[in-house]
């Protein structure tokens, strides 16, 4: 059975809304501008099974409260910054993973060595037998430059907005010859 709202409190709500003019402070503001975000759709398509989505939407919040994203374009820029550096940590992870999973198959006389040798024969196996490490290596390169590239834009795009916003009245009379 649905509860259906009573007569009174829907009249309650509807002059409780008419009330209401919106959010007044820029950080009140600011939140009803990330209202949209909070489905987590963009965390759907980059977190990859048994990695943590809060994790990543905790990293894009935390990035979105850094730069303050203006408009969509903005936001969008803030997205790819942070797909960017969620991929960088992924690749990271796996880094470590092809590392210690290498260190576990080595044969029980390494384990004689110290920690860092034993990392160097890993390392020097995995260079030898595998291209892992040169395809994590490549693509945590490639996104490197693709975070430091979006950020660059979303700067231009900042600077673009602030010197189309000056006011060019002045320079307009001045040269009217009327």
């Amino acid at each position: 059975m649905c509860n259906m709202p009573s007569e009174l409190q829907s009249q309650t709500s509807r002059l409780n809304g008419a009330k209401s003019r919106g959010p007044r402070t820029d950080a009140g503001k600011s939140n009803a501008a990330r209202s949209r975000y909070t489905h987590g759709m963009l965390s759907k398509t980059i977190v990859i099974e048994g990695e943590n989505a809060s994790r990543f939407t905790a990293l894009l919040n935390a990035l979105r409260d850094e730069l303050q994203p203006q408009s969509g374009i903005e936001d969008g820029l803030v997205e790819d910054l942070a797909t960017c550096r969620w991929r960088q940590r992924r690749l990271l992870s796996m880094e470590t993973a092809c590392l210690t999973g290498e260190i576990r198959r080595q044969d029980p006389e390494a384990a004689a060595h110290s920690n860092a040798g034993r990392a160097v024969i890993a390392l020097s196996s995995l260079s030898s037998g595998t291209r892992a490490l040169d395809l994590i290596n490549r693509y945590e390169l490639r996104f490197k430059r693709q975070y430091n590239r979006t950020l660059q834009q979303l700067f231009a795009l900042r600077a673009l907005k602030k010197n189309d916003s000056c006011p060019r009245t002045q320079e307009v009379t001045e040269n009217n010859d009327f």
